[in-house]
């Protein structure tokens, strides 16, 4: 595929069609190469070249995550290109609104931030270090968002290079790691109220089905197992490309050379199955030769047998790593790959899952009153369809709060230079002095001010400059009698609601943001004009008859550190620039005490050092003084038998004689057969919680008042849920109380 630079005007105009619009986080545990792969993406806009393309880490423009090596912040970047489509052989417009997150445990909740605007997540696993505790993390944070997964197998190089490997011993890598990540599809899985078996649905990683995508970042090469399918399919002439698709990750079939078809029996004769021998193999092949044993003559050969026709120089280059990247890039570029999948696979927003739509706008919550439900009804076809229609309310969720240099502005690039007459120059000259004079006095702005910016995702309507909005805080209801009754009186003394208006819109491509005069539904953006209303996330809406977005919680920080500044009286600013760190970073909190300390609270080492680095840097530009970490420990206690009864006359107690004081403490671990009763039911649990389920004489009460022949079916639904609850809760306690005797109160 042949990439070019898309001008601003093409992809303002794909961003009006939600059909050619996919939302895409990228998450992995740290160092398992999500910038490396975001860097081949960008190379086909030509942000940057393909050659640094790995290397370059174009997203990473802290100047702490580059000597680092990792990630600290989430940055979003819109890539158009054109997609070839595999099934009938068309070309499609793709405008990819890609998040590259981190993959550090101090900074999840940037992750969290990402996958809320996100439809669809690109999983990415280190195959040799295999699943980790973030990758893990990655998953929960997709599955719970409701976000379509593809995982992507990376550093697939390590073996032939690295490890030497052989093909039988990656396979069984490569089948682990897929068969580990589905595992925790499914722990998740059974906590939901579906019935329906998880083999029956798509949220599994099946290699067969596309969602699955071997490769190699660093090299640039990634493929499927379809895409293996079509290239072999004339040494295979019996078989269809679906029908070899669906052989070659089946565990049990092999290819007959004798025959040339493919044959049952591979596990039983100890042969190597379809995918080892045609996938495996001839990466084996190809890296052995280049890069091991350095046999230059055979680089036509291959070339010939990958079906490569364009020879570039870098494919006869000296350097084999050079050499390699260039072949294997040319044979299966994983950019191309990535891409046709994320268009085939994940959903455009004109399609968002009618599940998500409920979860967003909290329609599992037991609403009392029937005009908040019939609101949400009413929004539902708009979320639905991801109108832009000028009739259409404009409803939007602010992920999270960043900041960027002024200079990264579209409009304070600096300009073309057009030579004028001597006359006109000088009279222009004297305006700009004395308006930059001006407006350096009245807003005490430099040239290397940050300005904070909110990361939005809209959901209905056309968002425009100008427009007034709503922010609805977490709490707020609309109430039917009240907004008929007198809406502006309403909208004023409301505490839950606070009027705004969108100052500038900018369309995202990394470090540079570009000015736009609307966004469309379906469309991620920037928002400048919200920082004193916001502090980190938000609902804006056009209309008061909207509900607010469910919040996802976020890492409480662990870390505590006292701040204060070397110099008394810069404090005012020290108090400032905390403020606009906490706007910034949705996981750091600032705690005053009652001796007047502030107190910075953070996740870990890293994200302190980060925060230190803003605050000094950005936002305050003062020496300032941290004292030692006051760390919150926060212990579990687990028994190693697998049944513990609880008596009076069995307790350890532990006992702190320190002074006048004397603190014993008793320790008893939860036993499983509780723990597990939690489990199966945390959805019932987390809905008494939350929500505090009514009382059976609530219902009856409920049932009077709201029969009638034109009852809504969407109360009707939410009743009997209530009930169903309301019984389970009953049998759930008599049996937590009969069993558990003295564990329950």
């Amino acid at each position: 595929m042949a990439y070019s630079r898309p001008s601003q005007i093409e992809m303002q105009k794909c961003m009006k069609s939600p059909k050619c619009i996919r939302n895409v986080s990228i998450l992995a545990h740290v160092d398992h190469g999500k910038t490396t792969i975001a860097d081949t993406l960008l190379a086909t806009n030509k942000l940057v070249s393909k050659r640094l393309a790995g290397s370059l880490r174009y997203l990473d423009d802290r100047r702490d995550e580059q000597e680092r090596q990792i990630t600290m912040k989430s940055s979003a970047v819109s890539l158009l290109n054109v997609v070839h489509d595999e099934n009938d052989g068309s070309n499609h417009l793709l405008l990819l609104n890609l998040i590259d997150t981190p993959g550090h445990i101090d900074f999840s909740s940037e992750v969290t931030a990402a996958v809320r605007v996100s439809d669809g997540a690109l999983i990415l696993v280190d195959v040799v270090e295999g699943v980790c505790v973030q990758t893990r993390e990655s998953i929960k944070q997709a599955f719970e968002q409701k976000a379509k997964m593809i995982l992507v197998l990376n550093k697939l190089d390590r073996y032939f290079t690295n490890l030497m490997k052989d093909v039988e011993d990656v396979f069984r890598g490569i089948s682990q790691v897929i068969e580990n990540c589905n595992a925790i599809i499914a722990e998740f899985y059974q906590y939901t109220d579906n019935e329906i078996d998880i083999e029956d649905t798509d949220l599994l990683f099946q290699p067969d089905k596309g969602n699955v995508i071997f490769a190699s970042a660093i090299d640039g090469w990634g493929f499927t197992t379809k895409q293996i399918a079509k290239m072999f399919l004339n040494m295979i002439p019996n078989e269809s490309v679906d029908s070899l698709n669906e052989k070659i990750w089946n565990f049990d079939c092999y290819v007959d050379a004798k025959s040339k078809t493919i044959k049952t029996g591979a596990i039983e004769h100890k042969k190597m199955n379809v995918f080892t021998q045609l996938c495996l193999k001839t990466l084996e092949y190809v890296y052995n030769t280049i890069v091991i044993r350095m046999e230059r003559e055979k680089v036509d050969v291959i070339l010939k047998k990958l079906n490569i026709t364009n020879v570039t120089r870098d494919m006869t280059h000296n350097d084999t790593k050079i050499q390699v990247k260039a072949i294997l890039e040319s044979w299966k570029p994983l950019a191309d790959t990535i891409l046709q999948q994320c268009f085939r696979i994940i959903r455009p927003p004109s399609e968002i899952q009618l599940e998500k739509i409920q979860c967003f706008l909290n329609q599992h919550y037991f609403y009392d009153d029937k005009y908040v439900n019939e609101c949400i009804e009413n929004l539902i076809p708009f979320f639905s369809s991801c109108s832009s229609d000028d009739e259409t309310p404009v409803v939007l969720y602010v992920s999270k709060m960043f900041c960027v240099n002024k200079k990264n502005l579209s409009q304070n690039k600096p300009k073309v230079f057009v030579p004028k007459p001597r006359s006109e120059r000088e009279k222009e000259d004297i305006l700009k002095k004395r308006d930059n004079s001006e407006s350096i006095e009245q807003n005490g702005d430099s040239e290397d001010d940050v300005i904070t910016v909110a990361l939005a995702r809209v959901f209905t309507g056309n968002l425009k400059q100008g427009d007034v909005l709503y922010i609805l805080h977490p709490g707020y209801t609309p109430d039917k009698d009240k907004i008929d009754q007198n809406m502006e009186d309403f909208i004023e003394n409301n505490k839950l609601i606070t009027k705004v208006t969108i100052k500038e819109l900018y369309m995202l491509l990394g470090k540079e943001l570009v000015l736009v005069e609307n966004v469309p539904a379906g469309n991620v953006c920037g928002i400048r004009g919200l920082e004193s209303a916001i502090i980190r996330t938000a609902t804006l809406s056009s209309t008061v008859r909207c509900v607010p977005f469910v919040e996802q919680l976020q890492q409480d920080p662990v870390v505590r550190n006292v701040i204060e500044p070397v110099n008394p009286t810069d404090l005012p600013v020290l108090r400032q620039g905390l403020k606009h760190l906490m706007q910034s970073d949705s996981c750091v909190q600032v705690v005053t005490q009652e001796t007047g300390e502030l107190v910075l609270l953070t996740s870990g080492d890293v994200h302190l050092e980060k925060c230190l680095e803003d605050l000094t840097t950005k936002f305050a530009k003062i020496e300032i003084n941290v004292s030692s970490p006051m760390v919150s420990l926060r212990e579990t206690i687990i028994h190693t038998s697998k049944r513990y009864d609880y008596k009076e006359d069995d307790i350890n107690t532990l006992t702190v004689d320190s002074g006048p004081f004397k603190v014993s403490v008793i320790a008893v671990s939860l036993p499983e057969y509780i723990s597990r009763v939690v489990k199966q039911n945390f959805e019932l649990l987390r809905s008494i919680e939350e929500y505090k389920a009514k009382s059976e004489n609530e219902i009856k009460s409920d049932e009077n008042r709201f029969k009638s022949e034109h009852i809504n079916a969407a109360i009707c639904k939410v009743k009997e849920q209530l009930k169903k609850h309301l019984v389970q809760r009953k049998t759930f306690g008599k049996t937590l109380k009969i069993k558990f005797g003295v564990w329950v109160k």
